[in-house]
């Protein structure tokens, strides 16, 4: 994910990932340029149709620039 770097970016997306009952397994932050930042969420998730369901809900939430999976 990259997103804003604002205060309650990252609770906001891991409510969203925990909401939608997948399991975070790990999490790493990368400040890019002090305006933005990636999140990149390790989880796991029960299907593809499970994770397009995080994806649209992510790309929803205000400060969520984009999303990829890898």
């Amino acid at each position: 994910l990259d997103v804003s770097n604002k205060p309650g970016v990252l609770a906001r997306t891991a409510t969203v990932i925990s909401d939608e009952g997948a399991n975070i397994e790990n999490v790493e932050v990368e400040d890019r340029d002090g305006l933005y930042t990636s999140l990149l969420y390790q989880i796991t998730v029960h299907d593809r149709n499970h994770l397009a369901t995080i994806m649209r809900r992510l790309r929803k939430l205000p400060h969520v620039m984009t999303i990829q999976r890898s």
